[in-house]
């Protein structure tokens, strides 16, 4: 295992060389003010300060819920059925366990001020049950209110049949007018994400990662730490780095800033391993510098979630949260024996079964496509020698960046990689172009290519956003469903789900990797439908 130089960090402080072995970690309970979701047996309960107050069952086991509650710990809001991105309902719990029917619909987020209760249903922005204007784009998502009560900070999301509909940007809705202030936007210059609300030394702030790509690890260019106030003004913008960032997290104190980084692989050469010592959760000290790494790899079932004290808190609604000190995100994520249907599929990675040339950062698409469609409607090897991680024969590696023909069609576009370089064909070639945009622009998928592509080869394919119990559908059909999804952080990924579990969670092939890292094995991965929050499916 190659381990990686503390250069590889810039302005990020001194990491820590290795992390102490695995103790035993105590439940998080949080402050009054503070609500979170738990599961327990077909629901999850509803707990704040610590205390549970309610439990709310779902409706299909891939759901989980979505709670907040108010600064005083009053009255908590839920969302329950959330998939990742939306939920059907929205419920108030008071501090005596009873709840209240809100409203029905596509409820993507609720906040508080003081008792006054917002959410966005869809594209409509709601106050104490009265319409107050619009938030155009899929999804907007409110992240809170202004400290004068007067507005409400908002992320939105182009509607758009590419990648580039994960991408964010941050306005001010004003309550009065209706009307979205952009105070952060992404565009050719810049993208931002993982947007979150957070008061440092008593004045409103949102938290961003900053960054140029729409996938993670697409490119040289650097990433950033950053704070803007409500009035969007960039604070702070620290911790360049030319890897990736999945997420990050301040302190109220301004003291301390906890994140989750990621190694880039821009040498192939150095195989996938180069990073295993250097992914994971740290928590930096922001006047001297120095960081600590808290959990040694990247996990898929404890996302980082806030900052307590000098310590980083990691979960999800399915395993609960903790305080992160000397863990391992492989214990973390731990084994699972059981399973309801895995359906026979090929692996291969986009990075580690191509061509040792070819960068294929930008080529979940296409690989998730070739995996489709490999010994079915693609029966013959088509396959090339690759050096890394070690000396193999991938058996259907040609098809995604060589030229072939099959029912009637040549594959014989062209595209770039994504390092710009290279004429490539085959199934890269016909799925990606410049698409979303960047400056200057790299290749990522078309979702109506990736369907073209797949029919072309004799797939019939359905094309939607389906409900977990639909794909389970299509599964047991022995078809394979490609989903686009953000899989823990940044923008769109593309990667091929091939079987269930009884507890909701889903069997894919990813195509970057076990829990999107850049890793070799990405087989058999079992990940919950929060994790995918798929946007866009293709079940062939």
């Amino acid at each position: 295992m190659t381990r990686t130089s503390l250069a590889l960090v810039v302005a990020l402080g001194t990491l820590a060389a290795a992390v102490s072995p695995a103790q035993a970690v105590e439940p998080y309970s949080a402050s009054p003010s503070q609500s979170h979701a738990v599961r327990s047996g077909d629901g999850y309960d509803v707990i704040v300060g610590g205390v549970k107050r309610a439990t709310v069952a779902v409706s299909d086991p891939a759901y989980t819920i979505k709670s907040t509650s108010s600064a005083d710990g009053a009255s908590a809001a839920v969302i329950s059925d959330f998939n990742g991105t939306s939920g059907s309902a929205l419920s108030t719990v008071d501090r005596y366990g009873k709840t209240r029917l809100v409203a029905r619909g596509s409820i993507t987020s609720a906040v508080f001020h003081g008792s006054t209760l917002a959410y966005a249903d869809g594209e409509n922005v709601v106050v104490d049950g009265v319409p107050v204007g619009k938030l155009k784009g899929r999804a907007p998502q409110l992240l809170g209110f202004t400290s004068d009560g007067t507005g409400l900070l908002a992320v939105q999301h182009p509607d758009v049949a590419d990648d580039s509909t994960y991408v964010g940007s941050l306005v001010r809705f004003d309550l009065k007018s209706g009307a979205a202030k952009p105070l952060i936007t992404s565009g050719a210059e810049a993208l931002y994400r993982d947007f979150k609300l957070v008061d440092v030394k008593g004045e409103r702030h949102v938290s961003f990662i900053k960054h140029n790509e729409i996938y993670r690890c697409g490119g040289a260019d650097p990433q950033w730490l950053g704070l803007v106030s409500e009035d969007g003004e960039v604070r702070s913008l620290i911790g360049e780095t030319r890897h990736h960032y999945r997420s990050a997290v301040w302190s109220t104190d301004g003291a301390r800033v906890a994140y989750e980084v990621m190694g880039c692989v821009s040498d192939k050469t150095l195989g996938p391993d180069q990073f295993a010592g250097f992914n994971g959760v740290y928590v930096q000290d922001l006047a001297s510098s120095k960081a600590s790494r808290v959990v040694e790899g990247l996990s898929f079932t404890h996302a980082l979630t806030g900052i307590d004290g000098t310590e980083a808190v990691i979960g999800s609604p399915s395993k609960g949260y903790v305080k992160a000190s000397g863990l391992r995100a492989a214990a973390l994520d731990g084994e699972v024996t059981t399973m309801g249907r895995l359906n026979r599929a090929e692996y291969i990675h986009q990075l580690w079964d191509t061509r040792n040339e070819f960068n294929g950062n930008s080529s979940c698409g296409p690989t998730s496509a070739v995996i489709d469609l490999v010994t079915y409607q693609l029966p013959a090897e088509f396959g090339v020698q690759v050096a890394q991680p070690f000396s193999h024969y991938s058996k259907w590696g040609r098809y995604i960046t060589d030229e072939f023909s099959n029912r009637g069609t040549t594959f014989n576009r062209t595209m770039a990689d994504w390092s710009r370089t290279g004429s490539w064909k085959g199934a890269h070639g016909w799925i990606t172009g410049y698409y979303c945009g960047g400056n200057p622009a790299r290749p990522c998928a078309s979702w109506e290519s990736e369907r073209d592509f797949l029919a072309r080869n004799g797939a019939a394919v359905q094309q939607g956003n389906f409900t977990p119990a639909q794909v389970r559908a299509f599964l047991d059909q022995g078809k394979f469903v490609i989903m686009s999804g953000t899989w823990g952080s940044t923008a769109g990924h593309l990667s091929v789900v091939i079987g269930y579990h009884d507890n909701g969670q889903f069997y894919v092939h990813d195509t970057y990797g076990a829990g999107t890292d850049g890793s070799y094995d990405g087989a058999n991965q079992l990940y919950s439908w929060n994790y995918i929050a798929p946007v866009q499916m293709w079940a062939a």
